[in-house]
């Protein structure tokens, strides 16, 4: 609901476009949209949105400055190692979704471990996939040690380490558990 004093109307090419009032009012059910106080209220009218524009609408007023990236999408080359990773977390998240499999995540884990100690990534995955499903306490244990050890060594990684954690826990509660029932797949 939208009340107030019309002061102003711009059309541009017989089409109404802008709206402006004074001393309005604009409600949505009990929430107030807009208050008399805030000032004039320009409301666009139109029944679509053709286009849209990246950044701010006045570029002097804000000294924005939009910078376009010269290469469009940087490409790590992918060499044997890094390959073998990458089917590694492709085995995990089709074990996750495929919600089978369970069994291979202690080979997986221990492949890792032995060809990409450094990754820590990727034991985070298999941790939460033992979580959230109760599998292999032994694994589930041996996987949070290395983690812990990993978080201990470096301090960029004790953060992401522990964000990950939390993020488990996070995973586990009833209110996420409901939203993630409740959203369409």
């Amino acid at each position: 609901m939208v009340s107030g004093k019309v002061e102003k109307i711009l059309r541009r090419d017989g089409k109404l476009l802008l709206i402006t009032f004074s001393n309005c009012s604009a409600k949505y059910g009990d929430g107030v949209l807009f208050d008399p106080d805030w000032g004039t209220y320009d409301m666009a009218v139109g029944e679509r949105i053709s286009s849209v524009f990246n950044g701010a609408a006045d570029n002097d007023a804000y000294n924005q400055v939009a910078l376009v990236p010269k290469e469009r999408t940087i490409k790590v080359p992918s060499d044997a190692k890094r390959k073998r990773l990458e089917n590694l977390y492709a085995q995990v998240r089709k074990i996750r979704e495929s919600k089978a499999g369970y069994e291979r995540l202690g080979e997986i884990w221990e492949t890792q471990q032995a060809e990409h100690p450094e990754d820590w990534l990727l034991s985070m995955e298999i941790f939460e996939i033992l979580d959230t499903t109760d599998q292999q306490p032994e694994l589930k244990a041996r996987i949070e040690k290395f983690l812990n050890e990993k978080k201990a060594k470096t301090k960029d990684l004790s953060t992401l380490v522990s964000w990950g954690f939390r993020l488990v826990e996070y995973h586990k509660k009833p209110e996420y558990q409901a939203a993630l029932h409740a959203s369409p797949k």
